[in-house]
């Protein structure tokens, strides 16, 4: 699978619109995502939303805490992790 760097970051700004109930203009690519109000049980939502649409395995991918800061960042360490 070949994603680039726009579409990951557009499927991950829709799936967090989605689980808050807010327009995806609203989801800002660099806002923290707990400012944007996910909580705990949105980031284990995520986290399986990632694993099934990037066919990543999140035990062996090494994604850090420091990773879900922003979705701009999640969505550069997606692309590294993911094989192309």
């Amino acid at each position: 699978m070949t994603m680039n760097e726009a579409e990951v970051l557009l499927d991950l700004r829709q799936h967090v619109a989605m689980l808050l109930e807010r327009p995806v203009e609203q989801i800002g690519a660099e806002r923290p995502l707990h400012e944007l109000g996910l909580d705990s049980m949105g980031f284990v939502d995520l986290l399986v939303f990632i694993e099934k649409r990037f066919g990543l395995p999140l035990m062996s991918s090494r994604l850090a805490q420091d990773d879900f800061a922003t979705l701009s960042r999640l969505t550069r360490r997606i692309l590294q992790a993911v094989p192309q």
